[in-house]
């Protein structure tokens, strides 16, 4: 290949991929605030913006839409720009960090008295758990949280999570031991509470309280579409099947989920014997 050719095939590939980039921010804004806060509040707070891409957003959406639910969707936009093209300096600045987590907390305020009826959750996706996570231990008032959803957390499995209680109902932890980013990232560049080794969205938490179950990645799930990754979490189907039914206000699934406890994960046919009985 000649070097007009080369040059040909890089201008081609940045054109796709900046196009590809606006074609996404338009599905951005068409699922961003769109359900009925009636039927509860999920707030998706996003990872690092690699590549100026929104992740995981728009397939959340869509799994939560094709399990039932019509809870208003509400993204929490914090990513920087330099953060957007390099990713580690989002990954890495935990002052940064830990501003934002205080914004989203004061978000979450506004939302519960504006909808003091409502049910509201948290949906943390990689460094979005990070965020998720302080912004219930910010809150100065309890119970304004229902659900918390850690997706591929990249914060240490030392993470002490006991300060929680009584922020929330629940807390729901995804993991999987075959997730590199989650594996090889922290052990680099350290995790977003500044701690070097693995994270908890490879190896979970340890010695978790109560209020926190956990969920292992099994082979099983790849017929969902999760592959263990740091991506394939957000699978629509995996959001429908094992995602969604966490939450009370999906009429499908109100109270016919059986007790967690940390670690255990509950078996599908088991929850579709409860769904069946309502």
């Amino acid at each position: 290949m000649n070097q007009l050719a080369w040059v040909v095939f890089i201008i081609a590939i940045v054109v796709a991929w900046i196009l590809g980039v606006f074609a996404q921010r338009s599905r951005v804004r068409h699922h961003d605030a769109m359900g009925d806060p009636q039927c509860g509040i999920v707030v998706f707070v996003e990872p690092v913006r690699w590549l100026f891409i929104i992740w995981g957003f728009t397939f959340f959406c869509s799994g939560l839409r094709r399990a039932g639910g019509n809870q208003q969707v509400r993204l929490f936009r914090w990513s920087s720009r330099i953060g957007s093209l390099f990713v580690i300096p989002d990954l890495m600045a935990q002052k940064r960090l830990l501003s934002h987590s205080q914004r989203l907390a004061t978000l979450i305020e506004e939302l519960a008295d504006e909808h003091p009826q409502q049910q509201i959750h948290f949906v943390g996706y990689s460094t979005g758990c990070y965020l998720a996570l302080e912004a219930c231990r910010r809150l100065h008032r309890r119970g304004m949280i229902r659900k918390v959803v850690l997706l591929a957390g990249t914060l240490s499995p030392r993470y002490k999570l006991g300060h929680l209680a009584g922020k929330t109902s629940g807390i729901h932890s995804f993991s999987s031991p075959v997730d590199l980013i989650n594996g090889l990232g922290p052990l680099l560049f350290g995790s977003n509470d500044r701690r070097w080794g693995a994270a908890s969205g490879m190896l979970g938490f340890r010695d978790p309280p109560e209020f926190v179950a956990q969920y292992a990645w099994r082979p099983s799930d790849m017929t969902l579409g999760y592959f263990g990754d740091h991506f394939t979490i957000v699978s629509p189907r995996f959001i429908a099947k094992r995602i969604a039914p966490l939450f009370d206000d999906l009429p499908a699934t109100r109270t016919t989920l059986p007790q967690m406890h940390p670690g255990r994960t509950v078996p599908d046919q088991e929850v579709s014997r409860r769904r069946r009985r309502t």
